[in-house]
């Protein structure tokens, strides 16, 4: 973010700000009812049966609370069939019965059941969250009418969008079978807390988020079902999360399994993502994490993570593509698999791995390193590097091409076999440098 950037996000959050309390005190006292007011959606015509279309019902809720200055809508235990789509407006809560993130939610709890858009990724999503801090919480959403018995599962819109506006908040909340989850961006400071479930194509995706996002305690997993050919699918062309543009977005404690991508940071017409990720883990990936682009000031911060690409023959743990131009650090982060390779590092930008732990590749015993350093200055510091493949009595650590910028390789530990490292022939020693590293063989 450039400081002309900054200074005008604070003056307009400032002058937003007074206005947003201003024109919210007038709307609760003309409405002459406080702004926690609690409605209850059985009061507007809603029916949890299963087969009637709730959709004008838990609307005509939801406007009447914002009418109202804000407040709470309460749906009971029920399943609620909707036809369309619902918005919710500002200083308005959605509240279904659950004080933790429910798992394994079909029909019990307070269960939504869309059905628009079948077929169309692009539509309306179901739940747009729009204006001043909008809130979803304590609810689960069902999808009726995808089959998991299908060779691949019926697109649908998002399931829960921001709609513009800042401080949108999704907590407790079961995504139990939706095609795409949640899309954030448009705004700043959303905060997505305790979500399960098993989105199929993409989980969550964040872009144009201008200011401080804040994720935690995601658990993407087969929640849903297990049937092999729809598992295959996910496996090839799920995205866990994916990151555009967010400027400082803080991520905590997320967890997603079975995926063609982990963790995906991409540049979109917007930007790119720069972020502190601390707990972070992908198992069973195709690819556990792919950075394509990060803000070039600073990148991406990844900490305690555990990365697991095994899904596919040709599968890694970390791949930064050619296109990256940013710098990506990690630091105690464990990486196995079993795969051919750990990693691939490619681009322009300056890649540091740091404590971290490595094991599993060399799966088919053909002498693979555990990191093709490509492109960009790399780094690998104080990196145990655990028993691997056959190697041909070699702990293969990297291979480093001319592509590669610069490469530090110094005080990593190789485990049971001797430490190799592929240099380019007649390295330059002001690009690429090695020291104390050390074998227990």
């Amino acid at each position: 973010m450039t400081d002309s950037v900054r200074r005008r996000l604070l003056q307009g959050a400032a002058l937003s700000g007074l206005a947003g309390w201003a024109g919210g005190l007038a709307s609760a006292n003309a409405a002459g009812h406080p702004p926690a007011a609690s409605l209850n959606v059985h009061d507007f015509g809603a029916r949890g049966d299963g087969k009637s279309d709730n959709t004008a019902a838990f609307q005509k809720a939801l406007d009447a609370a914002h009418a109202q200055g804000g407040g709470t809508v309460f749906a009971p235990a029920g399943q609620y069939l909707f036809k369309g789509h619902l918005t919710i407006p500002e200083f308005t809560t959605l509240r279904g019965i659950f004080a933790a993130p429910p798992a394994f939610v079909r029909t019990q709890g307070t269960v939504l059941l869309p059905t628009e858009g079948r077929g169309n990724a692009d539509g309306p999503p179901f739940l747009t969250l729009t204006g001043n801090t909008p809130a979803l919480q304590g609810l689960a959403v069902f999808y009726p009418e995808q089959d998991e018995n299908a060779a691949a599962p019926t697109p649908y819109p998002w399931t829960v969008a921001h709609g513009g506006g800042d401080n949108l908040t999704v907590l407790d909340v079961a995504l139990t079978n939706p095609y795409q989850g949640l899309r954030l961006g448009g705004a700043g400071r959303h905060y997505v807390a305790r979500v399960y479930g098993q989105p199929l194509a993409v989980g969550l995706f964040v872009d144009q988020c201008y200011d401080v996002g804040r994720i935690e305690n995601i658990h993407f997993w087969p929640f849903w079902t297990q049937k092999p050919a729809m598992m295959a699918w996910v496996n090839a062309h799920g995205v866990g999360l994916r990151f555009g543009r967010t400027d400082w977005e803080y991520v905590l404690n997320t967890f997603v399994l079975g995926y063609g991508i982990g963790y995906h940071f991409v540049e979109t017409k917007d930007g790119a993502c720069n972020g502190n990720f601390v707990g972070i883990g992908s198992d069973a990936s195709g690819d556990a994490l792919v950075v394509e682009q990060t803000q070039g000031r600073c990148g991406l911060l990844i900490t305690n993570g555990e990365f697991v690409g095994d899904a596919r023959p040709d599968s890694q743990g970390m791949i930064v593509r050619a296109t990256n131009a940013g710098p990506v650090t990690l630091q105690n982060c464990a990486f196995w698999g079993p795969s051919d390779h750990i990693g691939t590092i490619q681009g322009a930008g300056p890649v540091t791995l740091i404590g971290c732990n490595f094991g599993d590749w060399d799966k088919n015993n053909r002498q693979s390193p555990a990191f093709v350093l490509d492109g960009g200055g790399a780094t690998l510091a104080h990196c145990q590097f655990l028993p691997a493949g056959d190697g041909g009595g070699l702990r293969r650590i990297a291979r480093v091409t001319e592509n590669c910028r610069s490469a530090v390789i110094i005080a990593n530990t190789a485990i049971g076999r001797a430490f190799h490292v592929e240099m380019p022939p007649n390295a330059d020693p002001r690009r690429f440098q090695m020291g104390m590293n050390v074998t227990t063989e």
